[in-house]
């Protein structure tokens, strides 16, 4: 990870960013949600092409991101993309849950150049498996850097940095079943 990277994420007070022009911010922007869109399409060869050919895909969880532990794991490039692709797409594996990615709070700032930009944004990730429900599968932040070729924009790295302190800690967990709860809000019945 570049080490810039790292200093994107940190959870200390960022340092004013430099703005962008509101073209770049936009087609940023829309390159974030159509990464998100084209993971929940499950075209995940479309995803990948969002790649520069040298490009950087990773994840870490926020715990190993603030002490400097280890990523739960590294692709460069895009024979490495293809590798992950052919994993997602279940060549190697059954294939994927359908997922529903939220993403928002999406921050966009100048990169090192005209060429280049950067952002920081937040999602949510539900995943659905056949004849079940919806349950929240991951939340976190996505820190990542564009590039600009050929008058299109490129993801040049991403780093998922996962929240992984389990949500359920954080709420109360209503275990009761939806009958019980639906008979505990029902008003009563008079009984003769």
């Amino acid at each position: 990870m570049p080490a810039n990277l790292a200093d994107i994420a940190s959870t200390k007070k960022a340092e004013p960013t430099v703005a962008v022009d509101l073209e770049t911010e936009r087609a940023v922007t829309a390159l974030i949600y159509k990464a998100a869109r084209l993971t929940d399409d499950r075209d995940f060869v479309g995803w990948m092409e969002l790649f520069t050919q040298d490009g950087e895909y990773s994840a870490v969880t926020y715990e190993n991101l603030i002490y400097k532990g280890l990523r739960l794991f590294r692709d460069v490039g895009h024979n490495a993309l293809y590798e992950r692709v052919a994993f997602l797409m279940g060549v190697w594996q059954v294939p994927r849950a359908k997922t529903m990615h939220l993403v928002s709070n999406i921050e966009v700032s100048a990169g090192e150049d005209a060429n280049s930009a950067q952002a920081v944004s937040n999602f949510i990730m539900t995943r659905t498996a056949d004849l079940e429900h919806s349950v929240l599968h991951a939340a976190g932040r996505y820190i990542d850097r564009f590039e600009r070729h050929d008058g299109a924009w490129r993801i040049r790295d991403r780093l998922v940095v996962v929240d992984s302190l389990p949500l359920t800690s954080m709420m109360k967990v209503d275990k009761r079943t939806l009958a019980d709860r639906a008979a505990s809000m029902a008003p009563p019945v008079a009984v003769r």
